[in-house]
């Protein structure tokens, strides 16, 4: 799919027809948005995305400046870091990110990923970190944000540029509770050892979610914290704990039916 990874700024005036046809001749479903914002122009939405031709043409005459959404479909997910700085606080961790297809958003990263499992949209799975998968989609290149910013592919999209999921956001994703497949002795070894830099987030992330799992709310946020402060080295600072700590709890609630 010859789509430029370049920016592209609205006094250039994009085709957005254009756009759209090319993404649904590479067999990417799309449909309209509202010009420089986020809500569907078609009457189902998502629901209503196509790769019919004709269709997409005769919406972006009737809609000639609307953005471009982008349906996801298996076995393809997209991970929404909501500021760069989320994806740094990740990386400096260690947290592995494999070389992908990425979309640079208005505040922030969209990260393309492959997965072999069903994958569930998720909101704040960690902190400013939301995942779109099924029945989800996304604004493309080169749609405008209500800020004015554009949205450009810094690595275009092509299938086989989009890598296989790392293990750790596999396990975050999963359906299945926190301590299945890992063992007790496991468990044992992570709560136990000190955990150094590089493995902080990702481990408190672990930890508090099979506590959050197993226990009342309020006692595993604290034993969460309580355990981040002496195992930790050097510790997190308190406003990244709770944010972990606040994002795991929602995604739990959620996960249970309730509402946050």
């Amino acid at each position: 799919m010859a789509m430029a990874a370049a920016s592209t700024h609205p006094a250039q005036r994009p085709d957005f027809l254009k756009w759209a046809l090319a993404y649904a001749r590479s067999g990417w479903p799309v449909f309209p948005v509202v010009p420089q914002a986020k809500r569907p122009l078609t009457t189902h939405g998502v629901k209503d995305a196509t790769t019919d031709l004709e269709v997409i043409e005769s919406w972006w005459r009737r809609w000639p400046r609307a953005n471009i959404a982008l349906a996801i479909q298996p076995p393809f997910l997209v991970v929404d870091f909501d500021s760069e700085e989320a994806l740094h606080r990740l990386k400096a961790e260690d947290w592995s990110f494999p070389t992908t297809v990425r979309g640079r958003t208005a505040r922030g990263i969209h990260l393309w990923y492959r997965s072999p499992n069903p994958v569930r949209n998720r909101v704040e799975i960690l902190p400013d970190v939301d995942i779109r998968a099924a029945g989800g989609y996304v604004l493309v290149a080169p749609s405008v944000h209500p800020s004015s910013a554009v949205y450009r592919w810094e690595v275009r999209l092509r299938r086989n540029a989009i890598a296989e999921a790392p293990a750790w956001l596999e396990r975050l994703m999963a359906d299945a509770p926190a301590h299945q497949g890992r063992k007790t002795a496991d468990w044992l070894k992570a709560i136990s050892e000190p955990v150094p830099e590089g493995r902080r987030n990702q481990t408190l992330a672990e930890v508090s979610g099979l506590l959050f799992r197993n226990l009342p709310a309020g006692l595993a946020e604290e034993l969460a914290y309580c355990w981040a402060q002496i195992k930790m080295s050097p510790p997190l600072q308190d406003g990244e704990i709770h944010r972990t700590l606040n994002s795991i709890a929602g995604r739990e609630l959620r996960r249970r039916g309730g509402a946050r």
